[in-house]
């Protein structure tokens, strides 16, 4: 006989709360202390902001990272450096968070929504060669859910159309993809961190990111000196040098002041001393964070292998996952609704939701922008849900989802 679902008044599978994430501790709180004690709050007044761009940029081995307000701000950023405007079009993800494609609206361009790989989520490169035009400016490869895009096909596409690709990597800090072929055959040789792969790649540290600056943050990263002295511009009201005063002076002589000289149309995208100062320290423990987030990856594929119908995340040749979101796909043989599962699934005490229940190109927001079909994003719509592998969770929880799991997929609803 099945057991009773708590959704039906049945006893829960757990009743204590799920690890919280994320989790900062008296470094973080002191790191923020300090900078608040010494008066100087901003990147115009402080230090804090440069010293977690210089690091972030060397965990990545490139050249600048630019702060900026949110991982959202990061991306419209790099858009107006790309020049990105009215007229073009840029082609987005259809299964993917809204911010991968709202700042192609900010530039007055157009989002072309193209369809996902069925089994990476990720954009298809087949389904972004049948959407390029003489219009295409640029496509924003989302490296989702903390899996790489496959971005060789990616960039065979785009370089000899001229066209940018923009790396979204606000939920894959630490991700890798690897270089294919033999020796001299590939794009590249080895392993690259996601964001160094194109010119540019932008980065989130909202509150539940693998690593935060405090809530809110972001940041794009580069090895284009061009790109990145317009992106310091845009993300402070386009304020550059004045050519009429001299160099030294502006840059901090015998009279460092600003000049009050706008050369682009900017706006205030700056990232906190408090946020920076939090990630300085976040920074030093992503490499932990990551091992914890695969290592609770690995242990919980195992043991969803013991339940028919869930069929755990897939992980392509030549890449490692950085599993900010753990995403199952319900299959459909199982005959129950993604929402009925969900509901009962969170009934039993476990933190589970669905993921992007509603493609892009059926939003409101992008009503009248007919990209085409995207059957893959729209059949996984309803079968797609999240669970949570965080570096605070242990082996006991992952064995309670596996129950909870276990329970409602046994049970006709």
């Amino acid at each position: 006989m099945s057991e009773r679902l708590a959704i039906n008044g049945g006893p829960k599978v757990r009743e204590r709360p799920y690890p919280p994430w994320p989790v900062l501790g008296d470094e973080d709180v002191e790191a923020v202390a300090e900078v608040m004690r010494s008066g100087m709050l901003t990147q115009l007044t402080g230090g804090a902001v440069e010293a977690f761009e210089d690091a972030f940029a060397r965990y990545h081995g490139v050249s600048h990272c630019v702060g900026t307000s949110s991982g959202t701000t990061a991306i419209h950023a790099a858009l107006i450096a790309l020049d990105v405007g009215p007229g073009d079009e840029v082609i987005v993800p259809a299964h993917t968070f809204i911010a991968s494609a709202t700042p192609v609206l900010h530039q007055g361009a157009t989002p072309v929504f193209a369809d996902i790989d069925e089994r990476t989520f990720c954009l298809s490169p087949d389904s972004v060669a049948e959407r390029i035009t003489e219009r295409t400016k640029a496509i924003v490869a989302v490296h989702l859910n903390g899996h790489p895009a496959d971005m060789e096909p990616l960039l065979a596409l785009a370089e000899p159309r001229g066209i940018e690709v923009l790396e979204d990597a606000a939920q894959a800090h630490g991700a890798m993809l690897g270089g294919r072929g033999k020796k001299g055959e590939g794009r590249w040789d080895g392993w690259r961190k996601v964001g160094t792969i194109a010119r540019m790649g932008c980065f989130s540290f909202w509150e539940d990111k693998i690593i935060t600056t405090g809530g809110e943050g972001g940041c794009v990263i580069t090895n284009d000196d061009g790109l990145a002295e317009r992106l310091r511009r845009i993300r402070h009201h386009g304020e550059g040098l004045d050519p009429s005063i001299p160099q030294g002076a502006q840059a901090g002589g015998l009279a460092p002041e600003r000049a009050y000289y706008h050369l682009d149309l900017g706006y205030n995208y700056r990232m906190t001393s408090m946020q920076a100062a939090t990630g300085l320290v976040q920074l030093r423990r992503l490499d932990e964070y990551l091992e914890a987030r695969r290592r609770n990856a690995a242990y919980l594929g195992e043991r969803l292998g013991e339940i028919d119908g869930i069929e755990p995340p897939f992980v392509a040749e030549g890449v490692v996952h950085s599993y900010y979101k753990y995403i199952c796909r319900l299959r459909p043989e199982t005959g129950i609704p993604i929402a009925e599962f969900v509901q009962a699934v969170a009934a039993e005490g476990i933190p589970i939701s669905r993921r992007y229940p509603t493609p892009l190109p059926l939003q409101p927001v992008f009503r009248g922008i007919d990209s085409g079909d995207c059957p893959n994003a729209e059949r996984l719509a309803g079968e797609l849900f999240t669970l949570l592998v965080h570096p605070t969770v242990g082996t006991g929880d992952l064995d309670d989802v596996v129950e909870a799991l276990r329970k409602v997929s046994a049970v006709s609803l």
